[in-house]
């Protein structure tokens, strides 16, 4: 990891997503017995009024009740961060000074466009930055890129207070999977997905969506109702693919399969 652990100092921060990398990243601290001070871990809330989760059940339920616990039983400080905007914010937060398309101003803000999402800004990398604001001390932010991610660690390196111990030790994706496996910590999730993050995402797989319709159909048919508003500027969750209700009828037939 360099002479940057030299530095005692320093605090160290594993971001972690719950996934793979990020998990294996604080099994590889433990085992070989580096500092590593805080886990944190940001939750995207759909509702906050009503206590609903925009992460995936299986996934948020295993950070809540495995991860979390068995990292603080580590001795590291596990930290379950929230920011005060929600999914439903964002999404009818109305625009008041558009940079450009000046027929949006006045309407509600409606999906979030992709490639630039703002859920993702507002409501899971906002409450991060204000984590490491009120540290008010130098800090190390331990990230999970693995080794066989060149083109993400080459990016990773021009920040001078980021490091990868995946990288350290030479743990490629496949390992870090075997790692959290072996001690009983890999995601649920993988098991019907490949990524993480927001289950309402405009990049989500039909079989994240088929999930959140079986397993929680009463959200599913909110976020379903969200594209009939007729005062929204960006009105579809995925301008290149088929419209929430067209998707629904899709998976209403894969569940009759």
């Amino acid at each position: 990891m360099g002479c940057v652990f030299a530095f005692l100092i320093l605090k160290y921060v594993c971001c972690c997503s719950g996934g793979k990398d990020s998990v294996c990243s604080v099994i590889l601290c433990k085992e070989f017995g580096l500092q590593l001070d805080y886990v944190i871990y940001s939750e995207i809330m759909f509702d906050k009024k009503r206590d609903i989760s925009l992460e995936n059940e299986q996934h948020i339920s295993f950070v809540k009740e495995i991860l979390k616990p068995q990292i603080e039983a580590w001795g590291v400080k596990f930290l379950i961060l929230h920011s005060d905007m929600d999914y439903l914010d964002c999404f009818n937060r109305k625009i008041e000074n558009p940079r450009k398309h000046m027929e949006h101003k006045g309407l509600r803000f409606g999906f979030p466009v992709q490639g630039f999402c703002g859920v993702k800004r507002d409501c899971k990398i906002r409450p991060i930055k204000e984590f490491y604001r009120n540290l008010n001390e130098p800090y190390v932010e331990i990230v999970g890129i693995a080794a066989d991610e060149p083109k993400r660690l080459a990016a990773m390196k021009k920040s001078p207070n980021k490091v990868s111990v995946l990288e350290k030790y030479g743990y490629t994706e496949e390992m870090a999977r075997k790692k959290c496996e072996e001690y009983g910590l890999l995601s649920p999730a993988y098991e019907f997905s490949k990524r993480g993050g927001c289950i309402l995402c405009p990049y989500a797989r039909l079989e994240e969506h088929l999930y959140i319709k079986k397993n929680n159909p009463e959200l599913w048919a909110e976020f379903v109702s969200l594209e009939d508003a007729n005062d929204i500027a960006f009105n579809r969750w995925n301008v290149h693919r088929e419209t929430l209700k067209e998707r629904d009828k899709i998976l209403a037939r894969m569940m009759e399969d």
